[in-house]
């Protein structure tokens, strides 16, 4: 599938994803092929571009999941948008309480881990998407850390109320791309979310931990863009969920124009020392989200592919792996075999996702009946 932006859509291209309004209510599904009127309905509902089938492309895979995911992140979006505007215009001192309510009964309750996907972003909509996932991606998080319901609550709704203040962020500075994002630009982003949150102080009832929550989160944003990382003094897991969520949706977002990192790039970022993330938060964040899950495919980084037959809990980047080069499954816990095959990336194009679990359960008969004692592979 490829991303085609709103002014080039063509009649008689085919959706690769399904189209939902805000009440959640399908537009367009799947497989749809475009006609004049249905261009002019996605231009009319403000939508910069969709995902479109290439000509020869089979319809690729999608689970149930997947489709209510994205059903509810179109209305999480629109919800967003009205809450924040009700907190801006002094109609709504408790806003936002009943998404975060819904947030945490789809994706702090979950069983399992949960699918998450990101959707392209503009300038326009970015505060709404961004604040949305890291509601999700802090509810699924906080779950695994802890079990009390009003710090529960506490995380998702800074999570949604964060980035407040970014609404008033000039354009010129939003259009920008990463890279191109001067200290001043950082300047003034910080003291946009910085007013953001003295607003939720002077103007609504909200509970005095959200915006505890919200006003560490930012202090560590700004201190990463000056330079200062890992001396924040954070009260306990519930700001540390909240940054493994933040950082993690800004690596990963798609946004136009500029390319994301993968969940597996992101995740190695976080990981690394110099980044001082909290490793137990973003174990919770492994745990709670498919990363690595069975049934995709990876590349490794000699080259080879291959495909994951089951997690490893300990350490996403190190399951068992099918390997398609030689049809041989190698156990990437083990650390000769870890130094020979590391995961580069995981393909993620939906068309990639099979589930392939016969040779490992065979494996794991051979090892239990004592025929095999090792994993093996070429010089």
């Amino acid at each position: 599938m490829i991303f085609v932006p709103a002014e080039k859509l063509k009649v008689g291209m085919k959706l690769a994803k399904p189209i939902f309004n805000k009440s959640g209510v399908l537009l367009y599904d799947r497989d749809t092929r475009l006609n004049r009127q249905g261009i002019i309905s996605i231009k009319n509902f403000n939508l910069i571009g969709v995902y479109i089938l290439e000509p020869a492309e089979p319809l690729p895979p999608m689970t149930e999941e997947d489709r209510a995911y994205e059903r509810f992140q179109t209305m999480g979006v629109f919800s967003l948008r009205d809450a924040m505007n009700e907190i801006r215009d002094n109609r709504n001192e408790k806003p936002a309480e009943d998404l975060a309510d819904e947030i945490i009964r789809r994706y702090a309750n979950h069983a399992g881990k949960i699918t998450f996907n990101q959707n392209l972003r503009s300038p326009e909509d970015n505060v709404y998407k961004h604040s949305l996932n890291t509601a999700i991606l802090a509810a699924a998080t906080y779950s695994r850390l802890a079990s009390d319901p009003d710090r529960q609550r506490a995380v998702v709704l800074a999570a949604l109320l964060h980035d407040i203040g970014a609404l008033d962020i000039p354009m010129a500075v939003k259009q920008k791309n990463t890279a191109d994002i001067t200290p001043e630009d950082n300047e003034i982003m910080d003291r946009c979310r910085t007013k953001g949150h003295d607003f939720l102080l002077e103007k609504t009832s909200i509970d005095t931990s959200v915006t505890r929550n919200i006003a560490l989160l930012i202090k560590d944003i700004k201190d990463r863009h000056s330079g200062v990382i890992g001396y924040s003094i954070v009260a306990d897991m519930q700001v540390e969920a909240l940054k493994v969520a933040y950082y993690f949706d800004e690596l990963t977002a798609m946004k136009y124009g500029e390319d994301p990192k993968s969940d597996i790039e992101a995740y190695k970022i976080l990981r690394h020392p110099k980044n001082h993330m909290n490793q137990q938060a973003l174990l919770a964040l492994t745990g709670a989200v498919k990363i690595v899950p069975v049934g995709c495919c990876v590349t490794f980084t000699n080259g080879d592919k291959g495909i994951v037959l089951t997690e490893n809990e300990d350490d996403i980047l190190r399951p068992f792996v099918l390997s398609f080069r030689n049809n041989k499954i190698f156990n990437l816990s083990e650390g000769k075999v870890y130094e020979k095959f590391q995961i580069a990336d995981v393909l993620k194009t939906m068309d990639n996702r099979y589930i392939m679990t016969d040779e490992y359960e065979k494996y794991k008969q051979a090892l239990k009946d004592g025929k095999e004692k090792s994993i093996s592979f070429e010089a």
